[in-house]
């Protein structure tokens, strides 16, 4: 059994990772402690409230789980918040409220320092013990850059690219790191940033469930193969 930290447990991509990793001692994240109750309850799980985005609460959580667990075989960052609108639009009511300067500080905080300070808090761990596994939930945004989403881009092309640059150096500590790059996921992620999509477009979309497959297709592979990064979407999204 392996000690697994999961960031974003409590809903969407995180939730359905929890539940199909539930065979192994989950360590579940997420600051939504409501939904973070249930789901490791569902997965018998040890559970931290935590703000990715807040330097103490980092610091306060990876102190804990250092006094309560010898080793971290893996870290899987699927926190993450959403945030759309093209410059030109901000004008309008529902993208100016998104994209306020405080909303675009928050985005950026929890996409982009939240996986370099998880990452940056596990790694001397995994450096001790003499092994590791990293696997963040990136986007397709981290692959292509899709005009309509210019902040959400550069949070995801910004983790892709601390991976590429972390990658060698995480290899020669016998740590593995991949991105795993779903397209668009039906999941609440869009509606919990007041930003519903049209149902024409979330048809197209994959299930949380169809992305955790993946994370546990490269979770499961021998620790001498690695894949840097994985892109995965429905068939009809392209």
């Amino acid at each position: 059994m392996k000690n697994v930290i999961i960031t974003g447990a409590a809903n969407g991509v995180g939730e359905a990772v929890s539940n199909i990793l539930k065979q192994e001692n989950l360590i579940l994240i997420d600051i939504d402690k409501e939904n973070l109750l249930h789901v490791a309850k569902d997965t018998n799980s040890q559970y931290y409230v935590c703000d990715l985005s807040n330097v103490d609460n980092i610091k306060e959580i990876i102190n804990v789980i250092s006094l309560n667990y010898n080793k971290i075989d893996c870290l899987i960052n699927c926190a993450g918040m959403w945030i759309s609108g093209d410059m030109s639009k901000l004008e309008q009511p529902i993208f100016d409220e998104m994209n306020s300067l405080e909303r675009i500080k928050k985005v950026i905080d929890t996409n982009v320092f939240g996986t370099i300070a998880m990452i940056k808090s596990i790694f001397p761990i995994m450096k001790k013990q003499g092994y590791g596994q990293i696997i963040n939930i990136n986007s397709q945004s981290g692959v292509m850059c899709e005009p309509p989403f210019p902040i959400y881009n550069a949070t995801k092309q910004s983790t892709n690219a601390f991976r590429k640059a972390i990658q060698d150096d995480l290899a020669r500590n016998n740590i593995k790191i991949t991105d795993v790059c779903p397209g668009l996921i039906k999941t609440d992620f869009y509606i919990r940033a007041n930003n519903e999509l049209p149902r024409e477009i979330m048809k197209n979309g994959l299930t949380p469930e169809e992305v955790a497959k993946t994370v546990k297709y490269v979770f499961e592979l021998p620790h001498e193969i690695t894949i840097p990064s994985i892109e995965v979407r429905h068939i009809k999204n392209y």
